[in-house]
C-alpha cells in the first residue's frame, strides 16, 4: 500500500551568485554569470535583469546562467539574479560587470606655471599636462619618453602620476629650468595593468622654432592610439 503526505511547508527563497563581485573584463571577451538556488519550497524560479536598461539582445539565457559574448563597454553595468517562488521576498544578488576601456586622452601645457606668460622661455619652467578617461580608474598608468626613450622622474624633469587639483587620470611632466636640449619629442603613454586594449599615446613636439600649437587626428600606431601636437617656441 502506498501513501502520500501532504505538506504544507513553504519557505522564501535564497540564492548565490557563482562569480566575482566586479568583474573586470576586456572588450571582446565572453563573460558567463552563474546564479544558482540554495533554498525555497516551492522551487524558486530564476531570471536576470540589468539596471538602467535592458539586458543586451545578444545575451544567451540558460535557466540561473547568463552568457554575453564579446562584450562592449555597452554592456557594461550592474547585472542581477532574482529568485521568486511566490513566498514572502523575491532573493535578489547583484555583479557589477567593468569593461575596461581608454579614451578621451588629452594634453595641455603650462609654459611657466609661476609667471603670467603665454610663451615658453629658456630658464623657466615648463609644465606638460597629459589627461586620460580609464575604466577602471584604478588600473591607469603612466609612462613618459623623450625622443623615444624612457623618462624617469629626476631634479630638473619631474614626473607625477596624479594631480588632486585637476581631476583622477592626469599625469604631470614638469621640466625645471628649461634649456635648448630639453628640445624634442615627449611622449606621454597610457595603459591599463590588465592590458588587453591598446594604449593611448599623445605626443608633444618642443622646438626652437616661433609658431603654434596643432593638434594631430587621432590614430592607430604600433597597437597605440595615438594623438600628436607640435609646440613651438
Amino acid at each position: 500500500m502506498v501513501s502520500f503526505r501532504l505538506s504544507n511547508k513553504t519557505a522564501s527563497p535564497s540564492i548565490k551568485l557563482l562569480v566575482d563581485d566586479p568583474i573586470v573584463v576586456n572588450p571582446g571577451e565572453a563573460i558567463t554569470l552563474v546564479c544558482v538556488t540554495t533554498g525555497g519550497e516551492p522551487a524558486p524560479s530564476l531570471t536576470w535583469v540589468r539596471s538602467f536598461g535592458t539586458l543586451p539582445e545578444k545575451t544567451v539565457l540558460n535557466g540561473g546562467t547568463l552568457t554575453i559574448p564579446a562584450i562592449t563597454s555597452d554592456d557594461a553595468g550592474t547585472y542581477s539574479c532574482i529568485a521568486n517562488n511566490n513566498v514572502g521576498n523575491p532573493a535578489k544578488k547583484s555583479t557589477n560587470i567593468i569593461v575596461r576601456a581608454l579614451k578621451k586622452g588629452r594634453f595641455w601645457i603650462t609654459p611657466d606655471p609661476y609667471h603670467k606668460d603665454d610663451n615658453i622661455q629658456i630658464g623657466r619652467e615648463v609644465k606638460i599636462s597629459c589627461q586620460v578617461e580609464a575604466v577602471p580608474s584604478e588600473e591607469l598608468t603612466f609612462s613618459w619618453f623623450k625622443n623615444g626613450r624612457p623618462l624617469r622622474s629626476s631634479e630638473r624633469m619631474v614626473i607625477t602620476q596624479t594631480d588632486p587639483d585637476v581631476s583622477p587620470g592626469t599625469t604631470n611632466l614638469d621640466i625645471i629650468d628649461l634649456k635648448f636640449t630639453d628640445f624634442g619629442t615627449y611622449t606621454c603613454v597610457a595603459s591599463l595593468k590588465g592590458g588587453g586594449i591598446s594604449d593611448i599615446s599623445i605626443d608633444v613636439n618642443i622646438s626652437s622654432s616661433t609658431g603654434k600649437i596643432t593638434i594631430g587626428h587621432q590614430r592607430r600606431r604600433h597597437n597605440r592610439t595615438a594623438m600628436s601636437s607640435n609646440w613651438q617656441t
